[in-house]
Parts: C-alpha cells; structure tokens; sequence
C-alpha cells in the first residue's frame, strides 16, 4: 500500500512549528518566563493536534482501489467503481491525480473545491512514487505523458484589476488579525489562570490562522493574476494555453464568488479513464477575460 500526503506542505511547517515552539518553551522556562512557557505549551499541543490531523488526512493506493479519509472516516473506492482517473495541471507546472465517483458535472465541482474531497471525487498531489503505485495497481492504463507546458509566443498583458481588488479586500483583515492575535498572546501570557491562559491561547491561534488563510488567497490571486494575448491566456507564470487549445469553458457564479474555467478538453474526454492529462486555468470571471475567449478562441460558443 502507498500513502500520499494531501497537505504535504502544511503538514510539514505545522511538524516544524511544534518543535521550534517545544524548544522556545524549554529556553523560556529556563528564563523563569512562566507566562510565554504556558503560553508556548498550549501552541506546541494544539500544532501537534495539527499535524496528527493533517497526518491521517491521506491518500492511499493498493490493489483492491484507492482510498482517501481523515482518521476513522475512510471512503475506500475500487477499481472498478472509479468513473474516472487521469492527470490535472491546473494555473501552475504541478501535477494532481483526480478521480470522480459519478458524472460529467462533478469535474466542475471537483475544479471548485480542490483540494477537499467529497462525494465527486478527489484531487491529490502526483508524486513519482504515487505514479509508480498507479501504473502496478491499477487494471487499466492512466495516461500522464504529453503534459507538458506550452510554450509562451508573445507577451502578455496582465489584468491587475482583480489581484488589486483582493489586494484591498483582504490585506486589512489580515492585519487586523494578526494584531488581535498577538495582543490575545499578551494577554495569555500575563493571566495567572491556566485555563484563562489556554483559552486566549486557543483563540489567538484561530485568528492567526484566519490571517494566514486572507494572506494565502491575496499570495494567490497575485500570483496567479490573468495575463492575456491574441495568442492565449496565462495564470501569471503558471500555466500557459494558447486560444487554440482551450476546448472548453465553465463560468460558476455563486454567492461566495465566480470564477472561469478554461479545459484544454471537454467534459466528455475529462470524465472517463485514460484520458490525455487535462490543462485547466481557473480565473477570475471579469468581462475582459470573458470577451477575449469569445473574440481569440476558436472554439467558443458565443452562448455562454
């Protein structure tokens, strides 16, 4: 059996941030800092918490199926039972392994909740050995060559609108966050009350990791910002696809926001097994970049 961390990033910082915290407390403790040591104790207790949480959230593959959990809650999936597997890259050069459980519909739905899984399916990170373990496991044949990057022809024209906009949106409740948090830590660790100390503790943890949830979607917005050319389209120096590849266009528009999504294949050729990888972007919807698909892609439907 091979196990696949999905969080394999956040998994690590949280495993290097209790022990970093571990050995602060000891150095404080020795200071006679009783206060930042309580306070350090409940941080080191509540990342390792984390990072056995984030430990157990896995992917695992042997010969019967696939399976994806978190602790107890296991779904184990067959082979057989798998409507679809293949090879996504979707806004940056890495490359995930998706599987649906039922039809076309539930690719989009995949595309909007990465990297959870739920009833649709599920979206890991494909590592070589994960590689490996699909290609002697699985009974048919998953395609993950031909997924290279295109190559850029032109320069683009970045639209820097919809980062500004996250830009302004999120940056003050991100610092106001943090600065609640750190006034919260003050506050833990001049309490003489163990129990009053791990509650202010406990929360200044939460808004720091509300602040760092508002800082990574700014990181990502500007990172990933449109760029477009009468060439193609472009997740700021991630993903590439000329006009002439995107086959296929998904606007969602919900409450919480909308968002484009450009396929180098439809959903027919998404949702089935053995299929060539899948080269998606997944963009803000903004006029500019809605009317520049309709006006370079060969392939668009002028109804939307």
């Amino acid at each position: 059996m091979v196990r696949v961390l999905r969080y394999k990033g956040l998994t690590v910082s949280a495993c290097v941030g209790a022990v970093a915290c571990a050995l602060a407390r000891d150095y404080l403790l020795a200071q006679q800092m009783i206060g930042w040591a309580r306070v350090l104790l409940a941080v080191t207790l509540l990342l390792l918490l984390l990072c056995v949480a984030l430990l157990s959230c896995r992917f695992f593959v042997d010969a019967d199926g696939v399976g994806v959990g978190f602790l107890l809650r296991v779904r184990r999936t067959p082979w057989q039972d798998l409507r679809a597997l293949g090879v996504l890259r979707c806004n940056s050069s890495r490359r995930y392994l998706y599987g649906m459980y039922g039809g076309a519909s539930d690719f989009l739905n995949l595309l909007h909740h990465a990297p959870r899984c739920g009833d649709w399916g599920f979206v890991v990170p494909l590592t070589d050995r994960l590689e490996a373990a699909i290609e002697m496991n699985c009974p048919y044949k998953v395609c993950t060559s031909g997924a290279g990057m295109p190559a850029r022809t032109m320069r683009q024209r970045p639209l820097w609108q919809q980062a500004a906009v996250q830009l302004l949106v999120m940056v003050p409740p991100a610092l106001a966050a943090f600065g609640m948090a750190m006034l919260m830590a003050l506050r833990a660790a001049s309490v003489h009350d163990a129990f009053a100390a791990w509650g202010w503790t406990a929360a200044a943890m939460l808004l720091c990791c509300a602040g760092s949830m508002l800082m990574a979607r700014v990181r990502t917005a500007a990172t990933t910002c449109p760029c477009i050319s009468e060439e193609g389209v472009s997740a700021g120096r991630g993903l590439y696809l000329p006009w002439s590849e995107v086959r296929f266009c998904y606007g969602r528009r919900t409450v919480e926001g909308s968002g484009l999504f450009l396929l180098s294949q439809p959903l027919e050729a998404a949702n089935r097994h053995g299929c060539p990888p899948v080269l998606c972007l997944s963009l803000p919807d903004t006029s500019t970049l809605l009317l520049a698909y309709l006006t370079y892609c060969p392939y668009a439907k002028k109804a939307l």
